[in-house]
């Protein structure tokens, strides 16, 4: 039986991951967003990509962070922050100098070096922190489904890696009109904002989030009323449920 690091010391990691996922050379491929992970853009994709992009994602992150720790760049955020006002200087040059082409490419490539150099003065790891993060993601990309699943899961639980959390009244300003007619209960219209949104309901939790749904339901369709023996809204178009009229 293969034998992985212990869950506290991925957590751990994955924890360093998060905390410094601006530092990563590319942006996250993908999110979770309360019952899967998806693409940024919400399109859904089998573990093995997922996996494969997880994994290559906090390779690159755990190379960056080996930089940082093993270049001689101590932690120093007053310099960090004395180079980034550096930065900006020379950003505002580019349009205040009215640059050529040539000029203006080299000062944004010493804008660049500057940045990447504060960016490792900020990072506050040790080399236990790097070398973890590495041992996850090469679990993450070489281990069995089952671990890397787990792993994924862990990953699951820091804000860093979800996927932004959607108003209820943006869902419902999504839904379709239909005649008045048409009489949409109020457990239909949960059950779909669940299914669409499981990221916003594991957040504020049902009492919250029925309350804010139904509140913009109400404001949208007009308050609930009784029809049938159950509570819904008039004239409007939610998929896949059954309406009365």
């Amino acid at each position: 039986m293969p034998m992985y690091m212990e869950n506290a010391r991925a957590h751990a990691a994955l924890a360093v991951a998060a905390q410094h996922a601006d530092k990563a050379p590319n942006p996250l491929p993908f999110v979770w967003d309360g019952s899967a992970w998806t693409t940024p853009s919400g399109e859904r994709r089998d573990l093995p990509l997922i996996r494969g992009g997880m994994g290559e994602w906090l390779a690159s992150l755990a190379k960056v962070l080996h930089s940082c720790v093993f270049d001689d760049h101590a932690p120093d955020p007053e310099r960090a922050a004395r180079l980034r006002r550096e930065v900006e200087r020379l950003m505002i040059s580019i349009e205040a100098l009215d640059l050529d082409d040539t000029e203006a490419e080299y000062t944004r490539t010493d804008a660049a070096q500057l940045s990447a150099l504060a960016d490792r003065l900020e990072v506050t790891v040790t080399p236990g922190d790097v070398t973890a993060l590495k041992a996850v993601s090469d679990e993450v990309l070489s281990a069995s489904n089952g671990r890397a699943a787990h792993l994924l899961s862990l990953a699951s639980q820091f804000d860093t890696f979800r996927a932004p959390m959607r108003d209820p009244v943006e869902w419902v300003k999504r839904l379709g009109d239909a005649p008045r007619t048409f009489h949409v209960r109020t457990s239909a219209v949960w059950d779909a904002f669940c299914m669409a949104e499981p990221g916003v309901v594991r957040s504020l939790g049902a009492v919250a989030g029925k309350r804010a749904l139904f509140a913009a339901m109400d404001k949208r369709f007009g308050a609930r009323r009784k029809l049938s023996g159950y509570e819904g809204w008039r004239g409007m178009a939610l998929p896949d449920v059954q309406a009365s009229t």
